[in-house]
């Protein structure tokens, strides 16, 4: 009995899990085996057809049922496979909105970063009173920001300038940044961008080629400066260009600065330093001198008979006369001497690093090279003469003060000679 009840429940799963996994060709063909074995049982075996007959439903039945258990089940996993596929394409697009979030994110700290340091660099820029230095300020906020090749500077002094020939140029490469977060700025003498300085100068605007983009800063519409940069990406020049209208601006604060800075210190009608700035640089040099050794030596200059020389052709022709006069005293020395006008028609220069025998033949230059000069003051040409006293640094006269009144001392003993003289002060005349 116990086999007959194994065989049978090995029959029914057989059933069910055919039913359940095999296609449909195959179902199809078991059931009707099934079907067939059931009426050659029943035909076999008649001595209880009924119990054939429940047996046959129950078999039906439990192949029916696994056939609805694996459509159930069918439909089932197939919705739960819409539901992954869903919860997929939401957590993919979710990772895509973070991925983008995230790079925005970035994008924003970056781009917050740039503007934090371009700030920084306008608000040194702001502080800085050289144009060497301001320039060297915009060439680091453009290398750590910006692409570029060469960034040029070039500096006009006067209404009369040639565009082709700057006072000074300065250039900064972005190769000069490499190693070193201070780099040494080069300066050309002869600039191979002469053509676009002339066609910025000249237009007093933007000027943009290939390879350049030229800015020009201006003051009361004279071009004093021209800023190039080459090589410069087409995306980046509206930011570029926000920096370097700030630096142009900068640049002629710096300018207007150095202006009212000279007037402060300047001669209005010589163009040579007034006596106040004179004696102050004559301390700081005199102080170089004590503390290094250096000789210095001053000389007192005073035009013959200046008053006369008014009286005769009146203060016009006199203020014309100073002025060149200034002019020749300036050109008979080195550029590091100092040159002043002490008052009136004096004036006092101070040799830097000269020593006394030095400083009568640079006092006796300047005599002849002023009484050679034929003067051109309105319609008149005039001659004029000077006298010169000579002093220098020593042990026994070691102060401005002495210094001066040596001079002043010698420029008389030079009047009392006749004029047109220069003397040295005689350490025998020190009281």
């Amino acid at each position: 009995m116990w086999k007959l009840l194994i065989l049978n429940a090995g029959m029914f799963v057989a059933l069910f899990l055919t039913h359940f996994h095999a296609r449909r060709p195959f179902r199809l063909v078991l059931a009707g085996a099934v079907a067939l074995a059931f009426v050659w049982a029943g035909c076999r075996w008649p001595a209880d057809p009924f119990a054939w007959f429940s047996y046959a439903v129950f078999a039906a039945l439990t192949f029916r049922g696994g056939g609805h258990l694996r459509r159930w089940a069918t439909a089932r996993s197939e919705a739960l496979d819409a539901e992954i596929a869903t919860a997929t394409a939401r957590c993919n697009a979710g990772q895509k909105t973070l991925a983008e979030e995230v790079l925005r994110t970035e994008s924003v700290r970056r781009r917050a970063s740039e503007i934090s340091h371009l700030y920084e660099k306008t608000k040194e820029m702001s502080r800085s009173l050289e144009i060497p230095a301001t320039f060297l300020l915009l060439g680091e906020a453009l290398e750590r920001d910006f692409n570029f090749r060469t960034l040029k500077l070039a500096l006009f002094n006067g209404p009369d300038a040639d565009p082709e020939k700057p006072d000074d140029v300065f250039e900064l490469r972005r190769s000069d940044f490499e190693g070193t977060d201070k780099p040494r700025l080069r300066t050309q003498s002869y600039p191979a961008d002469a053509a676009i300085f002339r066609t910025v100068f000249e237009s007093k605007r933007l000027v943009e080629t290939l390879r350049f983009v030229a800015y020009p800063a201006l003051i009361d519409g004279q071009v004093f400066a021209v800023l190039v940069l080459s090589d410069v990406p087409a995306q980046e020049m509206p930011t570029l260009s926000i920096l370097t209208g700030r630096f142009l601006s900068e640049i002629q604060r710096v300018r207007l600065y150095e202006r009212i800075q000279a007037l402060a210190i300047t001669d209005g009608l010589t163009g040579v330093y007034v006596r106040r700035h004179l004696l102050e640089r004559f301390q700081t040099e005199l102080d170089r001198a004590r503390r290094h050794g250096f000789k210095l030596s001053f000389l007192m200059i005073d035009i013959d008979r200046f008053k006369d020389f008014n009286d005769r052709y009146g203060h016009l022709v006199g203020d014309v006369v100073l002025r060149q006069v200034a002019a020749t005293i300036k050109r008979s020395v080195r550029e590091f001497d100092l040159v002043g006008r002490y008052g009136g028609e004096e004036f006092g220069v101070l040799l830097i690093e000269t020593d006394e025998s030095s400083a009568f033949l640079v006092a006796d230059r300047i005599r002849r090279h002023v009484a050679q000069r034929e003067f051109k003051a309105y319609d008149e040409d005039l001659r004029v003469t000077i006298s010169i006293g000579v002093a220098s640094y020593s042990d026994r006269i070691h102060s401005a003060d002495l210094l001066v009144d040596a001079a002043d001392s010698a420029l008389y003993q030079a009047k009392r000679q006749g004029r047109n003289k220069v003397c040295l002060f005689n350490l025998t005349d020190l009281k």
